[in-house]
């Protein structure tokens, strides 16, 4: 996997991330909080890098 393809899919992970926070914050509904799941993949991630 190149560089840019890793960066695309942090990009896409921050904003999932931040996109699923606002959206919780401002429903209230635990759907949203689902969009969370690619950053914590992420973050369990760097352990095995």
């Amino acid at each position: 996997m190149n560089n840019l393809m890793v960066i695309l899919i942090f990009l896409v992970t921050l904003v999932l991330f931040f996109w699923g926070v606002w959206k919780t914050l401002k429903s209230q509904r635990k759907v949203y909080m689902l969009a969370m799941i690619p950053f914590f993949g992420l973050m369990i991630g760097i352990f095995f890098l």
